[in-house]
């Protein structure tokens, strides 16, 4: 015989009635109402995403992709700061009016281009010790009408220093120059009186001396106004004693200008004074003294 459960109903009326009880319906009615609703209308994703939210702050940000999207954030911020200075660096060196303002404004680690004319504008601005210094105008001349020349590059360094770069279309350098604060400063144009020696004594002049006679019939072929530009000031060279028998020309340039150096003969002692002539009068100097024949 088997044995029934006290709970269990003992006839099919019985269990209907247990089944579809007040309760039951209750359950299944407000069962139904939740599952429709949320399909209906997703109050449910809602609710959380909204909980979510509101405690969003207290919560502690791990996980692979909130660390993607923070580097993400963090790339595309500094990208924008990149792209901004790169924009202030190039507007300031189009308005820039010299290459001392143009240095200020170009840091280390920072580069920009630099358009041909706007180069050869400043370059002109700058005293010709400074131009001689940076490059020789013949030489800027010849780069900046070769064909092969596509750009002019400008790369900081540091605080002093800026690399120029002159680079074909396929980014090789044909030149490379450097600025820094020691090309503007000014080059100390004097004299030196050196006692007891001669010419022959400074290598500088090695094949580059030259009878008196020989020197000032050069110089006298010069026009006036070239004269005047030789030597700044020429006064100097009737202030020492004895008389003048050679002349010599330096053999390299400093900050456009060559040295000359005059012999003179007082009493039985040789002393020379060193003079500064401006560069290109003295390579026309140099000309007119090989074409001579005294």
């Amino acid at each position: 015989m088997m044995m029934i459960q006290w709970y269990e109903p003992l006839t099919l009326t019985e269990w209907f009635k247990r089944a579809f009880s007040i309760l039951n319906l209750s359950v299944i009615i407000i069962t139904f109402i939740f599952v429709f609703t949320e399909f209906r209308y997703n109050w449910g994703e809602r609710l959380m995403g909204s909980y979510l939210a509101s405690t969003n702050d207290s919560r502690p940000e791990t996980g692979t992709i909130w660390e993607a999207g923070e580097q993400t954030s963090k790339a595309n911020t500094h990208l924008k700061e990149i792209i901004d200075k790169q924009r202030d660096t190039t507007q300031h060196v189009q308005k820039s009016s010299s290459f001392l303002e143009l240095a200020s404004g170009v840091h280390s680690g920072e580069w920009i281009n630099i358009d041909r004319e706007h180069f050869k504008k400043l370059y002109l601005q700058l005293p010709d010790y400074a131009a001689n210094r940076l490059i020789p105008s013949a030489k800027l001349l010849f780069l900046l009408n070769n064909s092969k020349l596509d750009r002019i590059f400008i790369e900081g360094q540091d605080e002093k220093t800026l690399k120029i770069f002159f680079l074909n279309s396929d980014n090789l350098v044909l030149e490379e120059i450097k600025l820094n604060k020691e090309i503007f400063e000014t080059p100390e144009i004097g004299t030196q009186f050196v006692m007891g020696t001669s010419l022959d004594d400074f290598e500088e002049f090695k094949n580059r001396i030259y009878s008196a006679d020989r020197f000032f019939k050069a110089m006298t072929d010069l026009s006036f106004d070239k004269i005047d530009d030789l030597i700044d000031d020429p006064d100097i060279l009737l202030e020492k004693d004895g008389k003048i028998i050679r002349a010599g020309i330096w053999n390299s340039t400093e900050a456009g200008y060559i040295k000359i150096g005059f012999e003179y003969k007082h009493k039985s002692q040789t002393n020379v004074l060193l003079v500064n002539g401006r560069e290109w009068v003295v390579w026309e100097l140099v000309i007119n003294l090989k074409g001579s024949n005294l």
